[in-house]
């Protein structure tokens, strides 16, 4: 009978660890994705005649942007290995601010799905096999 098999307790144990594991990441891009918005607001909020704090704010605008953009790509991945598939919500959820001159994250909304589900990996597979 199909369906009346329990998992193994190794297989509880690894699910719960992938699930701490996605949780972890998901905090951590929380507040990197919080602090590059503050960046931001604050960088926005600065006049223009005020050069020097002008590019020190834009200097730490792209730090904070560099590391919610590393960390949304973690929760990517985590989410990847978890069979997550579908990753254009956490962009439309998560937004990263955009500034001039400072190219799309990957990951973001505008970067395009496969053309098919498992693309990447069924691509990899012929490859391999021949």
């Amino acid at each position: 009978m199909i369906g009346e098999f329990e998992n193994l307790p190794a297989e509880n144990e690894i699910a719960e660890q992938m699930a701490q594991t996605l949780g972890r990441i998901g905090e951590e891009f929380a507040a990197r994705h919080e602090a590059a918005w503050r960046a931001f607001r604050r960088w926005e909020g600065c006049p223009e005649g005020n050069g020097e704090k002008k590019a020190g704010l834009e200097r730490s605008l792209h730090k904070r942007l560099d590391e919610a953009e590393r960390y949304r790509y973690y929760l990517i991945v985590q989410r990847e290995a978890m069979g997550l598939r579908h990753h254009a919500e956490v962009a439309r959820r998560y937004p990263l601010p955009e500034v001039a001159g400072r190219p799309p994250a990957p990951g973001g909304a505008v970067t395009p799905p496969p053309p098919w589900p498992g693309a990447f990996s069924r691509g990899l597979r012929r490859k391999s096999s021949g």
